[in-house]
């Protein structure tokens, strides 16, 4: 690692996307995430031309609402810079609600970001407004995966019917307890995530809801974004066990 970070011209961060940001666009990350770098001091690359801007980007926009433990981000330098001496100039000049979490020095021959994303995996808090146990829900669930789950997308031709199941690498109940009158339930999924196409947590729970005929609000957190489809490879090490494997 020592001989990579003295050679390093790109970095690899994780960040925190959480409280009021979860309201901000992804320009507007872009945009923070810019002044940030500048009052940082760092050696960030810029673009050549009559509008230069950082050498910058993001693995995968999030969803408006949506919060992140995992948000990751692609930095040219122009002069190689250790990973701690990133962190530390960077992590000061952002808000806790994009808080900085790693850095990671790769070569600068390494994969883009949006090249190597195959999957993401995200927390989703259901509050139900009635009364359903785990049993009951695991098995609506399996019912429901026997047959094609069609929802209707919105594309810029207009309204769509897709099939989400082939998107659905994995759906689990983690755990369904009682809550008031309701019930609050933890999911675990992972889902497809490339720049040919992404499965979107909302249209999922919408669907979910319209077919099970339940009613209720949810938040959505992102916990993981990889390389691979079996969640083993980080975007940063995305040799581990292969990246884009089933």
């Amino acid at each position: 690692m020592a001989a990579l970070m003295e050679k390093a011209m790109r970095i690899i961060a994780v960040f925190h996307k959480t409280d009021g940001a979860r309201y901000i666009s992804h320009l507007d990350l872009q945009r923070a995430m810019q002044r940030a770098l500048r009052r940082s001091h760092l050696p960030v690359k810029y673009t050549a031309g009559f509008n230069p801007h950082q050498v910058m980007s993001f693995a995968t926009a999030l969803s408006l609402g949506a919060t992140s433990c995992a948000e990751v981000v692609d930095i040219a330098m122009t002069e190689p810079v250790a990973e701690e001496e990133f962190y530390q100039q960077l992590a000061p000049q952002l808000p806790p609600s994009l808080a900085l979490v790693e850095a990671h020095a790769v070569e600068g021959n390494y994969p883009s970001l949006t090249s190597l994303l195959a999957a993401a995996d995200y927390e989703i808090n259901l509050h139900l407004n009635s009364l359903l146990c785990k049993d009951e829900l695991d098995s609506k669930l399996k019912l429901l995966w026997e047959a094609p789950l069609l929802a209707i997308k919105k594309t810029k031709a207009g309204p769509k019917e897709i099939d989400l199941r082939p998107m659905v690498l994995a759906l689990r109940i983690d755990s369904a307890k009682p809550e008031g009158n309701g019930t609050r339930v933890n999911l675990f999924l992972r889902c497809v995530n490339t720049s040919a196409g992404a499965l979107n947590p909302d249209l999922l729970i919408s669907c979910l809801f319209e077919k099970l005929q339940m009613q209720g609000e949810y938040d959505v957190r992102r916990t993981a974004l990889w390389a691979n489809q079996k969640g083993t490879a980080p975007l940063w090490n995305a040799r581990k066990e292969g990246s884009h494997e089933a």
